[in-house]
């Protein structure tokens, strides 16, 4: 994926790229981590290749998935985080742009089966609806 972006910085270079997240014509960038989607903490970093330790303190007070990223340069995987063995629940609009997504590919994809495979599919499309409609209804946080 490649896109112009603005100014002579961005022209030509993949939509995730060091150079992009640079913090004006510095050489630093902005480490955040990310809970539930959402950006809560961020520190800045010199990007010259060094490695360096980052540190963060943050309060997790319910189930949460936890990742850290620069944007639009690199994000890692998720590390789960289960309080009170409760399970995560990101939040009910999330959850509905699964369930919407979900929607998108099936009106996208669905003329593509072949009659013998057109029945797992619309079963592995509505265990999905059934999955996200539930997490939805669990959902406490908009």
């Amino acid at each position: 994926l490649v896109h112009g972006g603005q100014g002579k910085r961005g022209r030509g270079l993949p939509a995730w790229h060091i150079e992009r997240a640079r913090i004006g014509e510095s050489r630093r960038v902005s480490v955040e981590v990310i809970v539930n989607g959402e950006s809560i903490a961020q520190r800045e970093i010199v990007a010259d290749g060094a490695k360096r330790e980052i540190a963060f303190e943050i309060d997790i007070d319910r189930s949460s998935w936890v990742a850290v990223r620069i944007l639009h340069s690199s994000h890692t995987n998720p590390i789960f985080v289960l309080v009170d063995d409760q399970p995560i629940r990101a939040s009910r609009r999330s959850a509905e742009w699964c369930l919407a997504s979900v929607e998108q590919c099936w009106s996208q994809k669905q003329r593509f089966y072949d009659a013998d495979e057109m029945q797992d599919a619309l079963d592995a499309y509505a265990h999905a609806r059934r999955v996200y409609r539930r997490i939805i209804n669990e959902c406490g946080i908009e």
